[in-house]
């Protein structure tokens, strides 16, 4: 195996274990959800909660490495991490936390001017950066227009998906956004189906949609 193939599978395990490593820590550093009685998020980092976070960041980064180009990887490797990460704590408590959503924005950030510096050039970074506002503006909308209904965090996070897939280009944002509409319309019906009433996590319909699109581009 050359030294290139071995990068894609290096690349996953170090997400992975990255991920794993790092959610304990920030988790108990942030600060508890007012909401009457949640789950905290210090008590969030179990070991179950580890390996289910680290293996969806190693499945996210397979899937990028795998149909993606090295010029975009910076973001979406922050995408396997931080919103991984995200996506994972709102699928336990139904809450996104501002501080972590705030140091996941500032690492795409970086990762953004990363992949420009890798190749990408000012064309990508300035993607990038309408790609984050479109989706942060498209949710602020849905949220404007539920009264509610739909929750804050879920605009806070939109940005970090719209930077990532605007990255590589504005059919893959289009996709990435309609993809993830519809898983968050799937997973709604089911709620109703079983009579659960209330919100869900809608932040891991949004980043399946994404990666759903990543592969259903690749493959198509």
């Amino acid at each position: 195996m050359t030294p290139a193939q071995l990068l894609v599978p290096l690349a996953v395990l170090v997400t992975g274990l990255v991920t794993a490593a790092v959610a304990g820590p920030l988790l108990r550093r942030l600060p508890e959800p007012t909401a009457e009685d949640p789950p905290g998020y210090a008590e969030l980092p179990t070991p179950r909660f580890l390996l289910a976070v680290g293996l969806g960041s190693a499945s996210a980064a397979a899937v990028a490495w795998t149909a993606l180009p090295a010029t975009v990887q910076p973001l979406w490797t922050v995408l396997a991490v931080g919103g991984v990460l995200l996506a994972g704590v709102d699928l336990a408590t139904t809450w996104l936390p501002l501080r972590l959503v705030q140091l996941t924005w500032a690492a795409m950030a970086v990762a953004a001017l990363t992949g420009a510096a890798l190749g990408g050039g000012w064309a990508q970074l300035v993607r990038s950066a309408v790609g984050a506002a479109v989706a942060g503006a498209l949710y602020l909308l849905v949220w404007t227009a539920s009264r509610g209904g739909f929750g804050f965090g879920d605009v806070r996070y939109a940005p970090l998906l719209g930077a990532a897939a605007a990255a590589h280009g504005w059919r893959l944002l289009l996709l990435a956004l309609l993809t993830g509409t519809l898983v968050g319309g799937v997973v709604g019906l089911v709620q109703l189906v079983r009579r659960r009433r209330g919100g869900f996590a809608y932040a891991p319909s949004m980043l399946l949609g994404a990666y759903l699109a990543v592969l259903t581009r690749w493959t198509g």
